[in-house]
């Protein structure tokens, strides 16, 4: 990936994440290479931590609402760190992709790490840190996350 590139998507990753209307931090996004769909509304505070390059590791489909303060761990290396230098560290540097499916719901101050599918319909907890996926129909919270209860057809009535 170009220099030009790069500095663009972390620009916009930057920006996302400063007080502006909804609408504007999702076009940042996108223009940062997040797949997001139609009526998100994110808040003040949306974090991507990842390596530049990997934005695109990120799918928040529509009709997602996300809280303030939320940080998606999309990679988790060392860095430049003389950790790097410890034997089978590999093992610990974590590249990974998040799905955020359509209808959801995520509290302020939420983390999602690596490969975690949260699934339609879904409710997580505000302060919650999120470790494996989260079945759709289902209400999650705590660190780590766990399943309090799941949304029934009988919740779901007033949506017809």
């Amino acid at each position: 990936m170009n220099i030009v590139k790069k500095l663009v998507r972390k620009c916009c990753r930057s920006f996302s994440s400063v007080v502006f209307p909804s609408s504007v931090k999702v076009l940042f996004l996108k223009i940062a290479g997040v797949d997001i769909g139609k009526n998100v509304a994110l808040n003040d505070g949306i974090t991507l931590a990842c390596n530049v390059g990997y934005e695109q590791n990120l799918s928040i489909e529509d009709r997602v609402a996300i809280g303030p303060n939320t940080i998606f761990v999309i990679t988790s290396d060392p860095n430049h760190s003389n950790l790097c230098k410890i034997k089978d560290i590999s093992s610990l540097i974590k590249i990974g992709k998040i799905k955020v499916k359509h209808d959801s719901w995520i509290g302020a101050g939420c983390i999602i790490l690596p490969d975690v599918t949260i699934g339609e319909f879904s409710i997580v907890g505000a302060g919650s840190v999120v470790t494996k996926d989260v079945p759709p129909f289902t209400i999650v919270a705590g660190a780590p996350s766990k399943v309090l209860r799941t949304i029934s057809q009988k919740d779901m009535g007033e949506l017809k």
